[in-house]
């Protein structure tokens, strides 16, 4: 015999079978769990740089040493300085700017010396041995030394040796630099302070005569008076009208 739910399973499959029925879902207690992908932990690329065991070279290294007592009390010595970082180019057009930057980007002088005050640099010094006689090698250094004249920094060249006189170097380095004596002993600077070095005076022309050249970039000098404290207030002296871009000066005498 038949039971009412058998005909009511069937008739329901029927309706099911026509479409009049809607399919049952499965609950949310019967459906799949849902697999979600693993997220693998992102890698951290290391940067493949490893420290140069030659910074500096044998000869650059002993001539390092030496010209730290050579300009000891005066400059102090940085080693491989960018050119990038001591000059800019100023031309009034962005694109050309940038054209002279490239052309120093990857260029350094061997060693700058620097006031150990305030760390403005006095001069660059380039060591020269056999590879500088290349022909690549002279165009390279042509190129350099005209971008330090351009900029009004000295730059001086010193020949690699089997040993040096550190007297002499430190006298030669003081007269390429334009430091011959300090602020005790010299005309002041327009913001020097005492025990500054300042760039030593060739002349004393008298305050009604023309005007002399800036000893370190040429421009027709104007008369100053110093007013900072101490035994040279009041006194005159010549200055370069572009300070504080260039701090020459001339005594008047």
């Amino acid at each position: 015999m038949t039971t009412q739910t058998e005909k009511s399973g069937c008739l329901t499959a029927f309706l099911r079978w026509l479409g009049l029925v809607p399919t049952q879902r499965p609950t949310q207690a019967e459906s799949p769990p849902v697999q979600h992908p693993v997220e693998e932990a992102p890698t951290q690329e290391v940067p493949p740089f490893h420290l140069r065991d030659d910074f500096l070279s044998r000869a650059e290294l002993s001539f390092y040493h030496v010209m730290q007592s050579a300009v000891a009390g005066w400059a102090v010595v940085c080693p491989k300085v960018s050119l990038a970082e001591l000059f800019f180019a100023k031309t009034g057009d962005y694109g050309t700017n940038r054209s002279w930057m490239n052309r120093i980007d990857r260029k350094r002088t061997d060693f700058l010396l620097c006031d150990p005050k305030t760390m403005r640099p006095l001069l660059g010094v380039e060591l020269d041995d056999a590879s500088h006689q290349r022909h690549d090698r002279e165009e390279r250094d042509e190129f350099v030394d005209q971008a330090f004249a351009a900029a009004g920094l000295p730059l001086a060249r010193v020949s690699v040796q089997a040993g040096y006189d550190t007297r002499e170097l430190g006298a030669y380095l003081r007269r390429e630099a334009g430091i011959l004596q300090t602020l005790d002993a010299a005309a002041p600077s327009q913001d020097a302070e005492p025990g500054e070095t300042v760039p030593a005076q060739p002349s004393s022309p008298s305050p009604s005569a023309s005007p002399p050249s800036c000893p370190k970039c040429g421009t027709p000098m104007v008369l100053r008076v110093v007013r900072q404290e101490g035994p040279h207030k009041g006194k005159q002296f010549w200055g370069c009208p572009h300070f504080p871009k260039c701090r020459g000066v001339r005594d008047i005498g």
